[in-house]
């Protein structure tokens, strides 16, 4: 089944260039748990609920000459470790630094052959806190839906729900002439 991007989606994509990013960034700062938040843990966790979101595992993919919108396609090559990222301010880090190395990041562009978004999980700040950095794309995210990828995350149940395994199996993209 071919998705397109909606036109809104399609025109955030397209006015991207290195002068005009198109992405929300959201810093969540929060204070260590006393069990620790490892790298892995934040790899895990954002992984095992990717199907509740599945348009993370998806990039796009322009039509021929532009005849028509872009569309959703399944990343055949998806990797999470490219995704969520680790970094860490020399300890004891203020929130100057932490400023400093969001605007760092916030400044690079998110790669188009991948899927749109980044999340970075960053240690090191004073007074037993760390942050957790996101981008992601007007083109993947508008209006509520921004928040999804940041809600996988910042679970405040005692218990999480249970979530299945989760098998999943890229869909094959359609070929050109398809798409036109």
């Amino acid at each position: 089944m071919v998705i397109r991007l909606s036109a809104s989606d399609a025109s955030f994509y397209h006015l991207e260039d290195t002068s005009t990013p198109m992405y929300v960034g959201t810093l969540l700062i929060l204070r260590k748990p006393r069990t620790g938040l490892s790298y892995e843990t934040l790899l895990a966790t954002v992984e095992q609920r990717l199907p509740q979101i599945p348009r993370y595992r998806q990039k796009v993919r322009e039509v021929t000459l532009g005849l028509a919108r872009p569309i959703w396609v399944d990343d055949r090559d998806f990797d999470i470790t490219y995704h969520i990222r680790r970094s860490a301010l020399p300890s004891p880090g203020s929130d100057a630094q932490l400023h400093e190395l969001i605007a760092r990041i916030g400044s690079r562009p998110l790669d188009k052959s991948r899927p749109l978004w980044e999340m970075y999980l960053i240690e090191g700040l004073a007074r037993n806190r760390m942050a957790i950095y996101t981008k992601s794309h007007q083109a993947l995210v508008n209006g509520m839906t921004a928040l999804e990828i940041g809600h996988v995350v910042a679970d405040r149940t005692q218990r999480p729900p249970e979530f299945g395994e989760d098998i999943w199996i890229p869909a094959r993209e359609p070929s050109d002439r398809q798409l036109v």
